[in-house]
């Protein structure tokens, strides 16, 4: 069995010069009481050293109530549910989908399945019936705990036609314990949905969660897991081709990454998690539900994004003086600075304390740019962004918190990981820079594929067989990469920087154009808020540059700007051949849950246009 201490990195590599954080070890060996297990035995092993079993690990929010839930209380019930589906006749590598919001209920579920050795899938609860149809059937899912408002929108419709045996229906105020005054209020808000959904079916069988788990004596169930090559987690992706697919995680994949951020984070026992990233994403997941609960810090759980204003009120009721970390999407530090620009900086400070408790925010999903991690530090804490993927389980790279920011850059690459630029068109070709002195091209001029080496890599894409044309796991020089799909280069300082996806780059006359670059000079415009860049067929040039932009709010009543004086701007800002060829200015850009910009259904608007032969507008 291996060890994360065979996972080397050649110490010469150059992001660990004068960036790399004080304390923060270079290799897994440093790292302090490394120990590779299941991970529900991880959980256990931890709350015992870290002696927080009654300490609340789940904090979720209904409004302004929490409803807190010990550590102890949690595996309980984890292990009750994981008795029950045992009793049914789940074992190891049966698949469970959960298709619920951030929620006591999502955790409960997901321990059971890893106390028992099963592997869960997340579902996005927004989900219509033929994603979900596609989603349980990839997967291979036997069962499915199910939101009961959400059984009669689609669920009930698309069972039979999938492999799901169990279905395990709940409510959100299932393991909620408020006295009946405050529960009937928080009812009002939350209806019961669990008297709709019928008793038995012909396909498969139902349960109530909250029955299922109040009805069993949890067993003392022993399961032979290998953590390096049994899958905890099956995660919806694109893949890095582009295509649906399942990325298959290991236990050993998701405690790597949790030991690789361990010393760089410097998370302590008691500090509280911020956990608004859905949990389906493979980025709640691993780092808000493994996260908090592998070194004992309290998950603030919401069912659905809150507003600004919402999320201030309930940091009022935390005891926890700058001890909250908040782990999200651009999108969301910019609701927050919204906010305080409506009401004033005074007036926020006076009426509320998040900005005493907040210890840091760590960023995801994309770049991080200045205009909103400047005046976010202004009021709060340090923020840095990261990057990662769904194949790796997903942290790669971070920024460090403390010294200085590098605009643009995502960061260096946590203990234990090897990153190298490598000819895009040729893998076989070797790296163009592999972050050693010895191989000195650094920057830009040297802008290739991203790929990456470590113990976080995905076991593969289930039931696609390694060698395959289009796999993305090789060899190289006695390590196993995977192609991320992703462009960019290592600057000097080993800190990366991502150009595009490899499949997003606009080609204009022989010109490679990348997208990100060309949005990061636009959204510099004082008058923009948010903008996506895409390329659209063009017979001349064989491609055109179109640029889709949301307005600052407080300029979206001066519509005199109009996008033929924003084409003059871009000209006088960047090379002609980058600037987009047409400009629309829209209220809102369609984004995913994690806050990414759907450019395939803003492309496929105008596709359909083009087609049509009319105008593509701007």
């Amino acid at each position: 069995m291996p060890s994360l201490e065979d996972f080397t990195v050649d110490e010469t590599k150059v992001w660990f010069g004068k960036y790399w954080p004080t304390g923060v070890p270079k290799q897994f060996k440093g790292v302090s009481n490394v120990k590779i297990t299941p991970l529900f035995e991880g959980f256990e092993r931890c709350a015992t050293e870290g002696n927080y079993w009654d300490s609340d690990v789940c904090m979720a929010v209904f409004g302004t109530y929490i409803e807190r839930v010990s550590f102890r209380r949690l595996l309980e019930q984890g292990k009750r549910f994981g008795t029950f589906l045992y009793n049914l006749g789940f074992r190891k590598g049966d698949v469970l989908a959960i298709q619920l919001p951030n929620s006591i209920n999502f955790v409960v579920a997901y321990l059971g399945l890893m106390y028992i050795g099963g592997i869960v899938t997340g579902i996005n609860p927004t989900y219509k019936p033929a994603e979900l149809e596609h989603a349980l059937n990839l997967t291979g899912a036997k069962g499915l705990v199910v939101l009961d408002s959400l059984f009669n929108q689609g669920a009930n419709e698309v069972l039979p036609k999938t492999e799901v045996k169990y279905v395990f229906s709940t409510n959100l105020l299932d393991f909620v314990t408020a006295e009946e005054p405050i529960f009937n209020v928080l009812r009002k808000q939350i209806p019961n949905y669990l008297d709709t959904i019928p008793e038995e079916a012909e396909d498969y069988e139902i349960y109530r969660l909250k029955e299922a788990i109040n009805s069993t004596q949890p067993a003392e169930i022993h399961v032979d897991i290998d953590p390096w090559t049994h899958p905890a987690a099956y995660i919806m992706t694109g893949g890095t081709t582009g295509l649906p697919k399942v990325a298959m995680l290991s236990h050993a994949n998701f405690l790597s990454t949790l030991y690789g951020q361990k010393d760089w984070i410097h998370l302590e026992v008691g500090m509280v998690h911020i956990g608004i990233i859905p949990f389906y994403h493979v980025f709640g997941l691993s780092s808000i539900i493994n996260g908090s609960i592998f070194l004992g810090a309290p998950m603030l759980l919401f069912p659905k994004p809150p507003d600004a204003k919402t999320l201030c009120e309930v940091i009022k009721q935390i005891e926890a003086p700058k001890k909250i970390l908040y782990s999200g999407v651009e999108i969301l530090f910019q609701h927050l600075l919204a906010f305080i620009d409506d009401i004033g900086v005074e007036t926020f400070k006076e009426k509320y304390d998040i900005h005493k408790k907040l210890k840091y925010a760590t960023q995801g999903g994309g770049p991080l740019h200045d205009y909103v991690r400047i005046p976010f530090e202004k009021v709060f804490c340090p923020i840095r962004t990261g990057y990662g993927l769904t194949e790796t389980s997903p942290v790669v790279t971070s920024t460090p918190f403390w010294g200085p920011n590098k605009t643009g850059k995502v960061g260096l690459p946590i203990p234990g990981t090897d990153m190298a630029i490598f000819d895009s068109e040729n893998f076989d070709l070797g790296p163009v820079c592999d972050g050693t002195l010895e191989r000195n091209h650094f920057g830009v001029e040297y802008t290739g594929e991203i790929c990456i080496s470590g113990p976080q890599v995905m076991l593969g894409y289930k039931g696609e067989k390694p060698g395959k044309e289009e796999n993305n796991l090789r060899n190289w020089n006695g390590k196993r990469w995977i192609l991320t799909g992703d462009i960019g280069f290592i600057d000097d300082d080993g800190f990366l920087e991502i150009r595009d996806r490899k499949k997003s780059l606009i080609k204009i006359s022989g010109h490679s154009v990348f997208p990100k670059e060309v949005e990061l000079i636009i959204g510099n415009h004082p008058m923009v808020d948010d903008v996506a860049v895409a390329g659209l067929p063009d017979k001349l040039r064989g491609e055109a540059v179109k640029a889709w932009v949301t307005l600052n709010s407080k300029n979206k009543k001066d519509i005199d700007i109009i996008s033929e004086e924003l084409k003059d701007w871009c000209i006088q800002n960047m090379t002609r051949w980058k600037c987009p060829s047409y400009i629309e200015i829209l209220e809102n850009l369609p984004v995913t849950a994690t806050g990414k910009v759907l450019k395939r259904e803003l492309q496929e608007i105008d596709l359909k246009r083009i087609k049509q032969g009319k105008n593509v507008i701007g």
